[in-house]
């Protein structure tokens, strides 16, 4: 079954939604909160949720585990959020979702070169190496193609050359500097929290 670009966008809407109110999925959420911040129908809502896989019981929406590479650390600093080190950014999403501090690690897959960033929703505390970049497929904010933009798997690697084929094998790709990245991911948030004109 192929999913439409209105529910898509839809979905992508209340998964933000979801992600921020249960704080990463550490509380479930009542769905008609979650309509009522998405500007659906609680019905709508419930669909969406079934659509995005999140589990529906008793009225109350679960995420499930935090975003893909995500975990506490083994020794968290206090308030700290952990991602693991697949090298994914969602990390950037995370924290915006939390306001909490997020420490990831990865391994830079051309260099070896191991990656550490630690961010707060608006500020980079650590990139470690300084070089180091997020690759991204850039599809713009229109929410078209916000799926993608989401869900891709966007690594770090240990500097602009070191991505350099990566590039190449991902036309309309990116790379973004660390503190780049972070602005935008909140453009993509500011997207997905826009309300649609159609809200009851």
């Amino acid at each position: 079954m192929t999913t439409s670009q209105t529910d898509r966008v839809a979905a992508a809407r209340l998964a933000w939604a979801a992600l921020k109110l249960t704080r990463a999925g550490r509380h479930p959420v009542g769905v008609d909160r979650l309509a009522a911040t998405v500007g659906v129908a609680p019905a709508e809502a419930r669909r969406l949720v079934e659509l995005i896989g999140f589990t529906l019981r008793n009225d109350l929406v679960s995420t499930g585990p935090a975003p893909r590479g995500a975990h506490h650390r083994l020794e968290p600093a206090e308030g700290t959020l952990g991602a693991g080190p697949d090298g994914t950014v969602d990390m950037f999403l995370l924290a915006i979702a939390t306001g909490e501090r997020v420490h990831a690690t990865a391994t830079c897959p051309v260099t070896g070169t191991h990656i550490r960033i630690e961010l707060t929703p608006h500020a980079i505390l650590q990139a470690d190496p300084p070089t180091a970049v997020v690759a991204a497929v850039d599809l713009g904010f229109g929410l078209e193609h916000v799926e993608a933009m989401a869900c891709a798997g966007q690594p770090f690697f240990a500097s602009a050359s070191a991505a350099a084929n990566w590039l190449v094998s991902h036309p309309g790709g990116r790379i973004y500097q660390v503190a780049a990245y972070l602005a935008q991911a909140h453009r993509l948030v500011a997207a997905l929290e826009i309300r649609p004109k159609f809200v009851l």
